[in-house]
């Protein structure tokens, strides 16, 4: 179960508020989609900070399996990458990577975010609707103001 995490990659927003919304996104998916026997990945952009951050830490805390999907740029950035068990490098700017993160996840979050994860959720909706899945048991958004 490949659950891919977007949203605001910042450091001036509520942790615990962004945490709260994170960990129930995550039960709710893995509640309503009990069918899948696979380990539960949570995937992100691989930089340590904002959502994508807290994304991995409360993948840590709950035992799941941690990927970054990323372009060379995310190398480069002062914030710097998290930790991950597996790491998927893919074009050189940020963006350059969105088809291969949508490729590889099965369900997605989004928490605020710019243009870029805006972007990601409709290319994840036009995979869903390609094949046949209903969008809203894959996908959670949250708009919360979770800036500080």
């Amino acid at each position: 179960m490949k659950i891919g995490v977007v949203g605001y990659s910042k450091d001036n927003l509520d942790e615990n508020e962004a945490r709260n919304i994170l960990i129930k996104s995550f039960h709710q998916l893995i509640e309503t989609n009990k069918n899948y026997d696979e380990p539960i990945e949570i995937v992100s952009g691989l930089t340590n900070i904002g959502i994508p951050r807290i994304a991995y830490q409360v993948a840590e805390e709950l035992g799941f399996i941690k990927v970054g999907i990323s372009a060379e740029r995310a190398l480069e950035v002062k914030c710097g990458i998290y930790r991950v068990d597996k790491q998927i490098i893919d074009g050189k700017d940020f963006g350059d990577e969105s088809r291969v993160f949508i490729s590889y996840i099965d369900f997605l979050v989004r928490v605020g975010g710019g243009k870029q994860s805006h972007e990601e959720v409709k290319m994840f909706i036009e995979k869903c609707v390609e094949h046949g899945i209903n969008v809203s048991e894959k996908l959670i958004e949250n708009d919360f103001a979770l800036i500080k």
